[in-house]
């Protein structure tokens, strides 16, 4: 099957964090006499993420009253009464700065080869709404014709209706869909109960041979070789 449409996860498929997620929470944290290792604050953020519901005071996962719960959850561990806000929104200026992000090195070639070859792009992600914004300041947002962030329509992966509304917004069968992400229940099972084709990407160097993983978005290559 040659895809007619390849939806790309954003964050650890198209870009990363230039520190871990932790790192940049424990620097916030610090800056309000918080201070909290950033193993300790990685495992509380595992934590409340999977606590947290789907939705929170009436707003979706990854909205703004999602995060200032899970910011307040995070505080209430590291026995800070800063106002929750306070930090939700220093957290907020360094995740939409492009300069906390790097793109992966085989980003750009490979959606240049596949933008060639008449390929048609779709980011699937979950992530706020200030996603559009940061692909634009990272250079990436004129390669896709469609995004579809968890946020913006009210579902997150794995939910398959995520994936669905992706079929709906580019007007293409689920089966002529590859989606591509970092993980595996979101990204590889997810869209494949939503009957998309499926891969991961694994940068990892000496990663375990795998046919449901890329190494190298450049290995989306090989779909469209004649």
């Amino acid at each position: 099957m040659t895809p007619l449409v390849v939806s790309l996860d954003a964050g650890n498929t198209l870009f990363t964090e230039r520190a871990s997620r932790a790192a940049l929470y424990a620097e916030a944290f610090a800056a309000v006499g918080a201070d909290v290792s950033v193993d300790e604050l990685a495992a509380w953020m595992s934590e409340a993420h999977g606590a947290l519901g789907d939705t929170v005071d009436g707003g979706p996962r990854y909205s703004v009253p999602w995060f200032r719960a899970f910011v307040a959850t995070l505080l209430r561990r590291a026995d800070c009464d800063t106002d929750p806000e306070d930090v939700r929104h220093a957290l907020e200026r360094v995740f939409t700065d492009p300069s906390t992000y790097v793109v992966f090195d085989d980003v750009f070639p490979a959606l240049d080869e596949l933008a060639q070859r008449g390929v048609r792009l779709a980011v699937t992600s979950n992530w706020s709404d200030r996603l559009p914004g940061l692909l634009e300041d990272l250079q990436l947002a004129p390669y896709f014709e469609t995004l579809v962030v968890s946020q913006l329509v009210g579902h997150a992966k794995p939910d398959v209706r995520i994936f669905h509304d992706l079929a709906r917004r580019t007007a293409c069968d689920p089966g002529l869909i590859l989606h591509v992400g970092d993980q595996r229940e979101d990204d590889l099972h997810g869209a494949r109960r939503a009957g998309l084709a499926a891969r991961l990407v694994d940068r990892t160097p000496g990663a375990l041979c795998d046919p449901d993983v890329l190494s190298s978005l450049l290995d989306l290559r090989a779909l469209f070789d004649d």
